[in-house]
């Protein structure tokens, strides 16, 4: 059985609408995926704070306490505004772009239905994109990896323009 191709209905935004809170707060609090890299997560929980959903007049946003600066990307069903996954990134310094909280949903994570559209590459991908316009960004790493494995570190360490 062949996998339909992509589904070109999500879109990358900053923000997400007021009605989606729910929704978000599954994505960022909830997700049943976070067992996968629940290490991960408590390491970036323990250095820059928890993950907070704010109104911004009237949009959502994730921030994180400890990094003011920190911004949202999130992918979102374009006919619905429903968030299917979120990035929480900031620049860690001149050349690194550090992406602090991943949240993916449940349908889109390894075994969901539907996993074929890769979802997290393609927020990463989305990511980098925009990396690539900010001036002296050469980098994005991730905070945390499933395992810590020496192919986890590799992937951490990867140049903005490997993600694509």
């Amino acid at each position: 059985m062949t996998q339909p191709p992509f589904d070109h209905s999500i879109v990358f935004a900053s923000s997400v609408a007021p009605i989606h809170r729910g929704s978000l707060e599954m994505l960022v609090y909830f997700n049943s995926c976070q067992s996968r890299v629940a290490d991960g997560i408590i390491d970036a929980v323990e250095r820059f704070g928890p993950p907070e959903i704010l109104t911004d007049g009237d949009l959502l946003r994730v921030r994180v306490q400890g990094m003011i600066e920190a911004q949202s990307l999130f992918a979102v069903e374009a006919s619905t505004g429903r968030p299917l996954g979120v990035a929480v990134y900031a620049r860690s310094d001149f050349q690194h772009m550090l992406v602090v909280h991943l949240g993916i949903a449940a349908e889109f994570a390894s075994g969901g239905k539907r996993a074929h559209e890769q979802l997290l590459l393609r927020l990463l991908r989305e990511l980098r994109r925009c990396s690539r316009q900010i001036k002296g960004v050469q980098r994005c790493e991730l905070l945390y990896v499933a395992g810590r494995s020496r192919h986890a570190e590799r992937l951490r360490a990867m140049p903005a323009r490997a993600f694509g």
